[in-house]
């Protein structure tokens, strides 16, 4: 009997740590690209780079509520914000940001829209 109770525990505690680890690596990639953003910020500080913060705050609180759908909705704004170079960013620092995203971002399991670059380009 006491040996059952001390594996129904484990096991309790096991699946906890795991979905704890599961939100965490959720939100990761977001903070990478949060951190990134401010990086690009701190290096061209004449462009606007705070409704490129706003979406990723708003994809986190997404993430951290499971709305995929807001999640794919947001990834998509700020990838097509990135490529059309929106509120006037630099053009390696946009390049730079929209290639780090594709590398860290989950697209395929959100679904999320990825805009085809310009004529001519990768």
């Amino acid at each position: 009997m006491k040996a059952m109770l001390v594996t129904t525990v484990a096991i309790v505690c096991v699946l906890t740590l795991f979905a704890s680890g599961v939100a965490l690596a959720q939100t990761n990639w977001v903070d990478e690209l949060t951190s990134s953003v401010n990086f690009y910020k701190t290096n061209y500080p004449n462009s606007n780079w705070d409704p490129y913060l706003s979406e990723l705050s708003l994809v986190k609180e997404a993430l951290a509520q499971g709305d995929q759908r807001i999640v794919r909705s947001k990834m998509g704004k700020w990838f097509k914000m990135l490529r059309n170079r929106d509120y006037g960013i630099h053009d390696v620092a946009a390049d730079e940001l929209f290639n780090f995203g594709l590398m860290v971002t989950p697209i395929q399991e959100f679904n999320i829209s990825v805009p085809a670059p310009a004529a001519g380009g990768f």
